[in-house]
């Protein structure tokens, strides 16, 4: 039968088939690239095979004249030369330049996005002699993806041969197909498998076992940059997409962003001065700004104090809870649409009702925000989700083992992961 297939099918077959095989030996890492934050986790070192590890560097890349920067270094690259320094490239990867993401994207950042031949995006850095650099967003994941690599293999003493990639639901498969091709053509990986990020956090919870088969559960990720929900079941060892919904633009950072309007409307008020015109002021602004947010989820007031930031003087100013929320009322309200429409807007269980959801799973660093937990206890009526704000890589680190092969390989729908034409896991959708 493989004769009659055309030939490129014939070579997505091996490759699944040696792939698959290569997982099932072992020898594989699990990596989650997020928009602020890019870990490595796995299992096993040369004395202690049981040992696991994780290492999480800021999703961050430089590019200088001398160096190419990652991580820490590219951040604090960012603070000095904003135009040669890249975040955020995850939300573009494999998109079009004509995308609405990569135009909302282009309003956000201090470096340029061009087209590339295939009409994809790429990042355009702006170097300090005034010369101009062109990267595709594939190329930087790359650059990111090589470094954890070479990390980690520091970190245990011996190569690393197969990833385990984590990828948010509603990713198309282009994008899919492109990032687990980066990991191998770029990162230096020998064969490249990816996992949904709902079905890794779901994992890190046991809900991978035929045990709690069935159950209905909701992930609702909010990071730094990104918003999404899934909820979904397992059945017969695959993930079940009952809904899906996500926001690429709203997070963390929106919410510090809106500190920093008022804080430079305020000064403006008070000291008749524009911070807008003082990268350097705006920085340490929107530094005190985040370390304020972070404050507030386990306090009712904080103080936001810069040093020297008003011609040598300090900036002192308390900002409350209740602040807060009030002026991020409208992005607050964005969340909490999404997790009602995601409850609500189908026929899976009519009329939606919060007690069909079994699991209650939330992710990522801004769903610590007091009134994002309170929202969920009160929608649900008074039940506790499970917060975990690292849950994904931990998953994907648990199922990157061995004997996890076959439940990665049937939760991978597509001929990259198993040589069958499959839908897409965002169109699986009961």
């Amino acid at each position: 039968m493989a004769s009659c297939l055309p030939p490129l099918a014939v070579l997505l077959l091996i490759a699944a088939a040696s792939g698959a095989a290569a997982f099932r030996r072992g020898n594989t890492t699990a990596i989650h690239i997020g928009n602020t934050k890019a870990c490595i986790a796995g299992y096993g070192g040369l004395q202690n095979p049981g040992h696991s590890y994780k290492l999480c560097i800021p999703s961050w890349v430089a590019f200088t004249p001398n160096a190419t920067l990652f991580g820490e270094a590219a951040l604090n690259h960012a603070a000095v030369s904003p135009g040669m320094a890249v975040s955020g490239f995850k939300r573009v990867l494999g998109s079009r330049i004509f995308e609405d993401v990569v135009k909302r994207e282009m309003e956000l950042v201090p470096y340029k996005l061009v087209e590339t031949p295939d009409g994809r995006c790429a990042i355009q850095t702006q170097s300090e002699e005034g010369g101009a650099k062109v990267f595709p967003a594939d190329e930087v994941a790359g650059i990111l993806i090589s470094k954890l690599k070479r990390m980690a293999e520091a970190h245990l003493g011996r190569k690393i041969r197969n990833v385990l990639l984590t990828v948010p639901w509603h990713s198309r498969d282009y994008k899919r197909h492109l990032l687990a091709t980066t990991a191998r053509l770029e990162g230096g990986f020998s064969a490249a498998r990816y996992v949904d990020e709902h079905v890794a956090v779901a994992a890190a919870h046991g809900h991978h076992g035929k045990a709690r088969e069935g159950m209905v559960i909701l992930v609702f990720h909010m990071g730094g940059h990104t918003t999404h929900g899934a909820m979904f079941k397992f059945r017969d060892g695959t993930a079940h997409l009952i809904e899906g919904r996500h926001d690429v633009h709203l997070g963390g950072d929106d919410f510090t962003g809106r500190l920093v309007d008022h804080f430079v409307q305020l000064i403006g008020e008070k000291h008749h001065r524009d911070l807008r015109r003082d990268d350097g002021a705006l920085r340490e602004l929107r530094a005190a700004c985040e370390r304020a947010k972070k404050t507030l989820t386990y306090r009712d007031t904080t103080l936001v104090k810069v040093e020297s930031l008003l011609d040598g003087a300090d900036f002192f100013q308390p900002l409350t809870r209740a602040e807060f929320e009030e002026l991020n009322h409208d992005l607050l309200a964005r969340a909490m649409s999404m997790v009602d429409l995601l409850v609500t807007w189908r026929w899976w269980h009519p009329p939606g009702r919060w007690d069909s959801v079994d699991e209650i799973i939330l992710v990522g660093g801004s769903v610590r925000i007091p009134k994002i937990l309170a929202f969920f206890r009160d929608y649900f009526h008074g039940r506790e989700p499970i917060v975990e704000e690292e849950a994904a890589i931990r998953g994907a680190a648990l199922l990157s083992r061995p004997e996890y092969a076959m439940f990665t390989y049937d939760n991978c729908d597509s001929y990259y992961c198993r040589g069958s034409p499959l839908q897409a896991s965002e169109n699986k959708i009961e």
